[in-house]
């Protein structure tokens, strides 16, 4: 254990990427028509020779989720990185709204550079890779 408290600050980029991630995903499944379906089945045969599918929405599909978290990353892009003055802890904000409108937002304070993008990119590819089958079923 580190008496310093020097892992903190990493728990708390690693709690902002999620929600970062978490707030993507959410935001992608809802721009999804809801009446929007995709047959699921088996490759069971029937004895008379049918096969079974159940239809199910698309956008919490297995199918969709994954699709999301393969490009879902990309997304970090439209962020910048704020440190609060008074508790220096980072926070990753979104300077590009979803519909590709910039923010209205005081951008004081903003880091927007590449250096952010990429560590912010790689950090949550290596979750999305990590915990793909959870963050599915999660989603579904």
């Amino acid at each position: 254990m580190d008496d310093d408290g020097g892992g903190d600050g990493d728990d708390d980029d690693l709690t902002m990427i999620i929600q970062a991630l978490v707030d993507e995903l959410e935001w992608e499944i809802a721009q999804v028509d809801p009446k929007k379906t995709i047959q699921m089945g088996s490759f069971h045969i029937n004895p008379d020779s049918s096969q079974s599918f159940v239809e199910v929405s698309y956008a919490r599909s297995e199918a969709h989720l994954t699709k999301l978290l393969e490009q879902v990353c990309e997304q970090m892009k439209e962020y910048g990185e704020q440190a609060d003055s008074t508790t220096h802890r980072k926070n990753y904000i979104r300077v590009v709204s979803q519909d590709k409108r910039t923010n209205e937002l005081d951008m004081e304070g903003i880091q927007i550079d590449g250096d952010v993008r990429a560590s912010l990119k790689f950090a949550c590819e290596s979750i999305v890779e990590e915990y793909e089958d959870e963050l599915i079923e999660f989603f579904s």
